[in-house]
């Protein structure tokens, strides 16, 4: 939560919400309740600093109205000088218990496939939100012509292997990440489970290679006998897209996904996808970095609360008109999960 101060109103903003407080009431007891609330107290503190009437009437009127968060005392303590120290009031646009929510991130465990412009750049952004258990799976080595939209990797890293490069610059940035690689290409169920295993021990897979064609469905049908979760992510000529995130414990299924999804699609679109199964020849840092650091974002809000905005469907970024749509949320009719 931000606080806002002028000479006749005190505003407060939690992403696009918006609370503004002003008139009579807006005494300088009142602001100094709702700063300490942003820098962290009790009710008891707060009680004793400004009455225990006010406060709280004050506390029930903000917690009615979806303002406040619980946390608790020692919250900010125990993730004092972290990385990712600053994003716990960002949390709270995904939860109320924002310390709660930075737990299970740190306690997540994610697999990715593909580290290329998009699986490389969403494991920068999982590691520097406090994630510390990667499975990072990829057969290729570092190109130079990848250097133009794959930052985790530099000059010097050309010929070795993304899985291994990658994971020394996780390490770098936490020197206690437990990181597994494998270098190898995914084909089939097989493949999967010789790294993953036959059960469950991820808490989020992300597709981030761009082949075989049929990966997703690959995935899918690992996923549904494991529970795992699963999302995925890629970038085109001039869209890219993040999503769905299926949840085969929670009904989630991949295959009503695609029917619903190509159902929706012209004949001449069909077409074209069905003739396009080749990665595009070429790619743009800033569009493979946005697509990303989208699917890093409902990801990262998923790993706090098993919620976000492209479960069940798939958003799409029109770089050109700067315009992000979704797809409906689909629904299983098929009984398999």
């Amino acid at each position: 939560m931000a606080v806002q101060e002028t000479a006749r109103e005190t505003l407060l903003s939690l992403g696009d919400r918006l609370l503004r407080i002003q008139g009579a009431t807006l005494q300088a007891p009142l602001r100094d309740a709702l700063r300490s609330l942003r820098r962290g107290t009790d009710a008891e503190a707060l009680a004793d600093a400004w009455g225990r009437k006010e406060a709280t009437a004050l506390l029930t009127e903000l917690d009615a109205l979806g303002w406040l968060t619980s946390e608790p005392r020692d919250a900010l303590g125990e993730f004092a000088g972290e990385t990712y120290q600053r994003q716990l009031d960002y949390l709270g646009l995904f939860t109320p218990d924002t310390a709660a929510a930075q737990r299970r991130l740190l306690s997540a465990r994610v697999g990715i496939l593909g580290l290329g412009g998009l699986g490389g750049i969403v494991a920068q952004h999982l590691v520097a939100a406090g994630i510390c258990t990667f499975r990072l799976v990829d057969h290729d080595t570092v190109a130079r012509h990848n250097l133009n939209r794959q930052f985790t990797y530099g000059p010097s890293d050309v010929g070795s292997p993304k899985a291994d490069t990658l994971a020394r610059y996780l390490r770098t940035m936490r020197p206690d990440v437990d990181v597994t690689t494998h270098r190898r290409r995914i084909t089939d169920v097989a493949g999967l489970e010789a790294v993953f295993g036959p059960r469950r021990s991820l808490d989020l897979l992300i597709i981030a290679a761009d082949s075989p064609p049929g990966l997703p469905d690959t995935v899918a049908r690992w996923a549904s006998g494991t529970g795992t979760p699963f999302t995925m992510g890629a970038v085109g000529v001039g869209v890219g897209f993040w999503g769905p995130l299926v949840d085969p414990a929670h009904g989630g299924c991949w295959t009503c996904f695609e029917r619903d999804r190509r159902a929706a699609l012209t004949a001449r679109e069909r077409l074209i996808e069905d003739h396009s199964a080749d990665p595009a020849p070429f790619s743009f840092g800033p569009s493979n970095t946005a697509v990303a650091a989208m699917l890093a974002h409902d990801m990262i809000q998923f790993l706090c609360g098993e919620r976000c905005p492209t479960v069940g469907r798939r958003a799409a970024l029109d770089f050109a008109r700067q315009r992000i749509t979704h797809t409906t949320e689909s629904t299983c009719t098929c009984q398999t999960i």
